[in-house]
């Protein structure tokens, strides 16, 4: 049973559909043209159907008056009527369909999107310059100015729907694959590997060389003098014992520095606004499951000493443009304004990419990143899921 089928047999008469015995010939055109009007300014989504040969009766029976098919009359001449008279546009087909051997007409209206639909001029002195008409129910009546208020809240709300698209690049992905990392080995563990075999060889009385076998020389500790630092085959025992138990914290920096610069995927993702006006003070949300993967709460610095430090002049620091993250449950919630959105652009929403790290447990997993978009002129926010496959 076609949509059309159930609509005749079994609905009533409503704010989406209406029946009409006859056709609109010339001297009912104004019937028409209030007709196609109130349905097109009622705010809801969704087709809304005027169907011809059908009378809704009180009792919620049916009565059918079918069209001969040589009277059918060609939508050309409707729409015509329709668009000569009404500002803007309203785009309705009208078509014959033949339900039990019975012709029926199907105005069929749809992309209602730009209201309130309006008179342009007068028509017959019956309709006037100006004049909206809404359906209500069953029916029609002059716009108001709450009609209106809703009209507009309607509009505004819609008016976004499938214009904003975001994806992890200009082609605008919903996916992407990442590649998890198997083996780690931080500075820290090696400089604990380092600190232990000399100790070793210490305990063992063997004599210690200065040698690279375990390619580990390039991590010293710093000492009070900032532009000095002692190997560890220089340093005491009692100096390496106590390095060993400070391992971890000396070289946090360092780790996290190198899990997020050297290990991690650097993420952005992209928007585009594919509507005539601009989106006015756009902000993302996303949530990241914080049991798969680990985004940075920031870009963490190469550590530097010495020389080194003093050398570097022109400090950039890019955690001002870094997004806000932050850990919540059991999600990374990222965060950042964006500003204005033009439109027919695109735009990247962080400043600075995202450092996200897939270690072994992310492993042949998919993970849902979901976003939020809010906006001032968005009454309601765009929300919508994005996907990682992690091999």
């Amino acid at each position: 049973m076609s949509d059309i089928e159930w609509l005749i047999k079994y609905e009533r008469e409503g704010t989406k559909l209406d029946f009409k015995k006859e056709q609109y010939h010339k001297e009912k055109y104004q019937d028409l043209i209030k007709d196609i009007m109130s349905m097109a300014n009622t705010p809801i989504d969704g087709k809304r159907y005027i169907i011809v040969g059908v009378k809704d009766k009180p009792d919620g029976t049916k009565e059918y008056f079918s069209i001969p098919r040589e009277e059918i009359v060609d939508q050309a001449t409707y729409q015509q009527i329709v668009r000569e008279n009404v500002e803007p546009n309203i785009n309705f087909s009208y078509y014959s369909v033949e339900i039990d051997e019975n012709v029926f007409g199907v105005f069929e209206i749809d992309s209602c999107n730009n209201p309130p639909y309006m008179m342009k001029k007068d028509y017959k002195g019956i309709l006037k310059k100006g004049e909206c008409f809404i359906r209500k129910g069953s029916q029609q009546e002059r716009i108001i100015r709450r009609d209106l208020d809703e009209i507009l809240k309607f509009k505004s709300a819609n008016y976004f729907n499938d214009k904003i698209s975001i994806g992890f690049n200009k082609n605008l992905n919903q996916k992407i694959t990442v590649t998890a990392i198997s083996e780690v080995k931080l500075p820290s563990m090696i400089a604990k590997e380092k600190i232990e075999s000399i100790l070793k060889r210490r305990n063992e009385g063997l004599k210690l060389e200065l040698d690279n076998q375990l390619g580990l020389n390039a991590f010293r500790m710093p000492i009070l003098d900032p532009f000095k630092s002692v190997p560890y085959e220089e340093r005491s025992t009692e100096e390496l014992k106590k390095n060993l138990e400070d391992v971890e914290e000396t070289y946090n920096d360092n780790d996290w520095y190198y899990i997020g610069e050297e290990m991690s995927e650097k993420i952005n993702l992209t928007i585009r606004n594919n509507g005539n006006k601009y989106l006015e003070d756009v902000s993302i949300e996303l949530r990241v499951p914080n049991d798969i993967v680990k985004v940075m709460d920031r870009v963490y610095s190469e550590p530097m000493s010495g020389f080194d430090y003093l050398a570097n002049t022109t400090f950039s620091n890019v955690n001002d443009y870094y997004p806000d993250v932050i850990k919540e449950d059991e999600y990374f919630v990222i965060r950042e304004d964006i500003g204005a959105l033009k439109h027919q652009q695109y735009t990247e929403a962080f400043n600075e990419k995202l450092r996200v790290y897939f270690g072994t447990n992310s492993l042949n997993q998919n993970v849902n990143w979901s976003y939020t978009i809010f906006a001032k002129n968005l009454p309601n926010p765009i929300t919508g899921v994005l996907k990682v496959e992690v091999v």
